[in-house]
């Protein structure tokens, strides 16, 4: 029995063995109460033979027979002999089986109580109710991530660190991916799951971070194998060019930029391929540029310049011919276009012509080096060479003049010395018909055949102007006419000493005469180039 019920008490009957019965004796007269007084209405009376009284300020403790006695607290027993309900119990009567007495309890058994049942239709409210708050709180938690995964943040555009500090906040396990880019360096360019998806922490994110494209190892790789390389590695300008080598035929030899160099994927990059020792294709390149290649390709070049309306110093052919297989070193004769002059005494087109193609061009007109020196100052040539039939091609810094030391060959247009001016005397066989009279259609004559135009002053032995003192007894007669002609200053002379007649024609940069004191020769430059070609010697 519970401690705490004080009102529901359990009839419990304790049999004694016969030894231990006291003798049976008269049940003595019940003690008079201490003092008489109302009987309490809430006590209940167990008897037939002694009554028992509960009361609820003593509680009664009855305990089974195998535990110690405690003294249960109870009111003393002056206090119970006064108590109307007393009675004493007689010994005797333990050792009799009572019949139990039923006593109906105060309290109605909930079990045995009515039932009130609710209505259907608030079952199915509350039901419903329950499932929206359960709802409800499901919804909550999952939008605070309290479940169901977690949304990948923005993190494109962060630095690495920033990206997987924030990423590992969350949860999330970060794994780096490299991704060449042409900029943004160190920066995220995206992640695996997207940005905004919501995920499970535990599978992780893959960043992609920018890093910048070097340049793939493709050194002994085949061409395409290089190529592919190439274009993996970013790169949407990839060219071939192909050099003789001794490595095998269509093996990348060098590539540029190098192996490892930093570049953006619009920077062109050109792979070297390999091929067997052959003559490149250098028709229509500069001369320059087609010896460079021919060095390249481990070959020698040698130059024959022709005449030839095409770009001036261009090369028109070679021999032997592009792609022709031959040995390494081996020379390859390369043809290159010159303007040379249509004939001899065409004194323009010599300042078209590079100076060290002109001795292919004399040689080829029959004219030979009489005289070759370098000017000490300017460096340009001074050279006389002769024509077959007598003509005399000078070239010089002072065309006016027919002077020349002689005694050195050296051919110094063939070591690159610049054509300062130039000056032609005419033989008896090349003069132009009618160009030896001394007179403005003969030189008119003569300035047809040279391709001079643009005629400006002339002067004869009677109207020249001269340096005072110069001597005038040696007979000269003549016509010296000069004009402009672009940058160029020409000049054609016809007459002489007493019985001679020669015909000349010069012509050079007007600059060159820029210098000359005219002063002495009333300013015309006309009768100063009279004045030198027929009164110095």
């Amino acid at each position: 029995m519970e401690a705490s019920d004080e009102k529901n008490v359990r009839d419990e009957t304790v049999a004694l063995p016969p030894e231990q019965l006291p003798d049976r004796a008269e049940p003595a007269a019940p003690a008079a109460p201490a003092e008489a007084g109302p009987k309490d209405p809430e006590a209940t009376a167990l008897s037939d033979v002694a009554a028992t009284v509960l009361s609820d300020a003593a509680p009664t403790r009855v305990v089974p027979g195998d535990l110690p006695t405690v003294a249960a607290p109870t009111p003393d027993g002056i206090d119970a002999l006064g108590s109307p309900s007393y009675a004493p119990i007689d010994p005797i009567d333990l050792d009799v089986l009572q019949e139990g007495v039923a006593v109906p309890s105060p309290v109605q058994s909930l079990s045995d109580a009515p039932r009130r049942r609710l209505p259907g239709w608030a079952v199915a409210l509350i039901a419903v109710a329950a499932l929206a708050l359960a709802g409800a709180l499901a919804f909550v938690t999952y939008q605070q991530e309290l479940w169901g995964g977690k949304t990948v943040p923005a993190v494109v555009g962060l630095s690495q660190d920033e990206a997987a500090d924030d990423l590992t906040y969350l949860g999330f396990a970060v794994t780096v991916e490299p991704t060449a880019a042409d900029d943004g360096f160190g920066t995220v360019l995206s992640c695996t799951p997207d940005v905004g998806e919501r995920v499970d922490p535990a599978r992780g994110i893959t960043l992609r971070v920018a890093t910048q494209r070097s340049i793939p190892q493709v050194l002994g790789l085949d061409a395409a194998a290089a190529q592919q390389a190439l274009v993996d590695a970013g790169a949407t300008s990839v060219s071939l060019t192909y050099r003789n080598s001794d490595q095998p035929a269509g093996s990348v030899i060098a590539v540029d930029p190098a192996e490892g160099a930093p570049f953006v994927s619009t920077q062109p990059v050109t792979l070297t391929v390999a091929q067997a020792y052959a003559v490149p294709a250098l028709e229509g390149m500069a001369l320059a540029d087609a010896t460079a290649a021919l060095e390249d390709a481990g070959l020698a070049a040698s130059v024959t310049y022709v005449s030839s309306r095409e770009t001036r110093n261009t090369v028109v052919e070679t021999s032997p011919e592009a792609g022709t297989e031959v040995a390494p070193g081996d020379t390859v004769e390369l043809s290159v276009a010159m303007p040379f002059p249509d004939q001899p005494y065409d004194l323009l087109a010599y300042f078209s012509c590079d100076a060290v193609a002109l001795p292919t061009y004399l040689s080829e007109e029959k004219f030979s080096l009489t005289y070759g020196e370098v000017y000490a100052s300017g460096g340009h040539a001074h050279a006389a060479y002769t024509g077959p039939e007598g003509d005399v091609l000078q070239i010089s810094d002072s065309p006016e003049s027919a002077h020349y030391a002689g005694g050195s060959q050296t051919d110094v247009l063939a070591t690159g010395a610049a054509v300062g001016g130039v000056r032609y005397a005419f033989s008896g066989a090349t003069v132009p018909k009618g160009g030896t009279e001394e007179t403005e259609a003969a030189v008119r004559a003569v300035m047809s055949a040279c391709g001079l135009e643009g005629l400006s002053d002339t002067c004869t032995q009677s109207d020249i102007v001269l340096p005072e003192g110069t001597p005038t007894n040696g007979g000269q007669h003549f016509i010296c006419a000069t004009g402009q002609q672009g940058e160029f200053t020409w000049a054609v002379i016809i007459g002489g000493p007493e019985g001679v007649t020669r015909v000349v024609a010069l012509a050079a940069p007007s600059s060159l005469f820029e210098g000359v004191d005219l002063s002495a020769h009333g300013g015309s430059i006309c009768d100063y180039i009279a004045y030198i070609d027929q009164y110095t010697g």
